[in-house]
């Protein structure tokens, strides 16, 4: 048998540990994608018993009723405020799972980064404490997947100036030092944005308030507010609006590129789907305007506005991820599946599709079905650290074997057993597969690459179907020493 030839040349290899970095996507489109978050969601998970948030429940829906429906995950459809039901079900922004799936989905749709609808440390909110912890709990998560971050400020919770100022303070002190922090123009300043101002409405105000920043910041409130901020404001920040009656969301647009843009510092454009609130019945107020969806014809006309006018503003703020309860999302939903995501992959110009954001997807579902389970869970890791550094195949490979999927030995998950098989355990031995090498090396599931592994290889070597490729590729050179070994195996197989 070949096993003593390959112990031998294995002692010739030295490998050092591998750690994978998230990689940047690349995209034909040099716009900046923002997309605005909402960090509000509550359930079960963080609240305890049967309790939700009032994101989920508004005023009139229970998530506790449910009706059964094979169209909806896990086949059960629960009462939400909201007329989108999220692809994944209603979910805690705090879920680390969620987070990851957030994430790379927006990633490999050519998102570059995320703004926070922030609250802050002190305000007048109840659950301020819980928006602060999910906040930070995606925070932690950007440089993992190569994300960029800024907030947009919710100064209207804010009962005084000092308030306003603590708020500030905490962002100095814990986001503008994180190198995952957005910072733009020559001075390099990070991008502070207002959604509003609504309660501080006068220059002295935001002087007081933004001087708890310690450096300059580029300073953002909405569109035509900037006038509340005085000197203090470098730009503004288009939004979704329309005149109910006039149906004009797009002339707004257009009328902010073209005639106010020009003359601001900073200038954000915005996209989005449509907006289609709950507020009327979830019994939370007599609702806004509404903007249809319209099959995605409405994202259609705001990306062709934003892509007609780039050169008048500096990034585009994608409105929203998962605001449910107004009806502005992106996150993939029962309703409008992966459409929107996939006008971004075409916008950003992304070599992804919608093949890779359901890669997305099955990663949270196998991070759901095997929660508990320490050794599945290490590879799920890994494969997430393999979409973040943009390694589909790896990602996919390595999925399979933890869904149980892939032929035995076959570690690339190309459906035969083979030298690249080979090679993956070669360029691992000796390692502990977690955190320092690559659980695929490690199909003996005893968290070394060693011998055990190497015998999972060989026992199936040759198995499966040949991929119809001119000669593999291994990534060592030993793995290309061994070529003359794979037609001894297998003659010995066949013996």
């Amino acid at each position: 048998m070949i096993r003593p030839l390959l112990v031998v040349l294995i002692g010739l290899l030295c490998v050092s540990p591998s750690f994978v970095e998230a990689a940047d996507v690349q995209k034909t489109n040099s716009q900046k994608l923002y997309m605005h978050y909402m960090p509000w969601f509550e359930t079960p998970y963080s609240l305890g018993a049967n309790n939700w948030g009032w994101h989920w429940t508004m005023n009139t829906q229970n998530p506790n009723n449910i009706t059964y429906d094979a169209n909806y995950p896990d086949g059960k459809k629960r009462d939400i405020a909201s007329h989108y039901y999220p692809l994944i079900g209603p979910y805690d922004s705090s879920d680390p799972d969620v987070i990851e799936y957030h994430l790379l989905l927006m990633k490999l749709s050519g998102v570059d980064g995320v703004l926070i609808d922030w609250y802050g440390v002190q305000g007048t909110n109840g659950d301020i404490t819980s928006l602060l912890n999910s906040s930070n709990a995606l925070i932690e998560k950007m440089d993992d997947f190569g994300m960029e971050f800024a907030v947009v400020m919710e100064d209207r919770f804010s009962a005084n100036i000092s308030q306003a100022e603590a708020n500030v303070a905490y962002l100095r002190d814990n986001y503008f030092n994180n190198s995952q922090y957005i910072r733009l123009g020559s001075g390099d300043d990070p991008l502070l944005m207002s959604f509003g101002p609504i309660t501080f409405q006068q220059e002295w105000q935001w002087t007081q308030i933004l001087a708890q920043a310690g450096e300059d910041v580029n300073f953002l409130p909405l569109w035509y507010e900037s006038g509340d901020a005085g000197v203090n404001a470098d730009g503004e920040y288009s939004w979704v609006y329309e005149d109910e009656s006039l149906d004009n969301y797009a002339s707004h647009l257009s009328n902010f590129y073209q005639y106010r843009a020009p003359n601001l510092g900073v200038a954000a454009g915005s996209a989005f789907p449509g907006f289609d609130d709950f507020y009327t019945e979830g019994g939370a107020g007599g609702g806004y305007f509404n903007i249809p969806h319209d099959d995605g014809q409405t994202l259609a006309t705001t990306l062709n506005l934003a892509g007609q006018y780039a050169s008048e503003v500096d990034f585009l703020q994608l409105v929203t991820w998962n605001d449910f309860g107004e009806g502005t999302i992106f996150e993939p939903t029962v309703e409008t599946g992966y459409d929107y995501l996939l006008q971004l992959q075409d916008y950003s110009g992304t070599p992804y599709g919608q093949d890779e954001l359901e890669l997305v997807h099955a990663l949270y579902l196998a991070r759901k079905e095997y929660a508990g389970n320490t050794e599945k869970q290490n590879s799920l890791d890994e494969v997430a650290s393999l979409l973040a550094a943009l390694d589909i195949d790896g990602a996919q490979a390595l999925l399979n074997i933890v869904n149980g999927l892939a032929l035995e030995g076959d570690l690339d998950g190309d459906g035969f057993v083979g030298l690249n098989d080979l090679d993956i355990v070669l360029n691992n031995w000796n390692q502990v597969v977690v955190p320092f090498g690559d659980t695929r090396a490690d199909p003996s599931g005893d968290g070394f690459v060693g011998l055990d592994d190497l015998d999972v290889v060989l026992n199936n070597w040759n198995a499966g179907t040949p991929p119809t490729v001119a000669a593999p590729e291994p990534g060592s050179g030993l793995a290309l020493l061994l070529l003359g070994v794979s037609g001894l195996s297998g003659r010995l197989r066949t013996r």
